[in-house]
């Protein structure tokens, strides 16, 4: 299986990170290809803008698109403000019916 690095396709959406009061660092995606089917994995990290406190639970999302715009893959882990302490790693995996990932959108929205 090859291990290909499509880091270059993320797509942050700022905005929603900081009508959060969050920030998305150190983001990294590969796509292990398979054949038939790939996974992609998107790991990084969450962190508050301002102090180490989230303002309220945060839900990340992961979508992967193809060349014409579709959604092939998401996956999404929640994060609870009452449980956060400071800084949060990621590692989230999408199974993938092919690997044509033209696009791969990182975002959080509230919990």
């Amino acid at each position: 299986m090859a291990n290909i690095d499509i880091t270059s396709r993320i797509e942050r959406l700022e905005v929603f990170e900081e009508r959060l009061g969050v920030t998305l660092q150190s983001l990294s995606a590969f796509v292990q290809d398979g054949g038939a089917d790939s996974i992609l994995e998107v790991c990084g990290e969450l962190q508050p803008l301002n102090g180490t406190e989230l303002q309220g639970d945060v839900e990340l999302v992961v979508a992967a698109y193809d060349s014409s715009g579709r959604i092939i893959g998401t996956s999404s882990c929640s994060y609870f403000a009452d449980e956060f302490f400071g800084l949060e790693t990621f590692d989230l995996t999408v199974l993938l019916p092919m690997n044509q990932v033209t696009k791969v959108r990182v975002y959080p929205k509230k919990g």
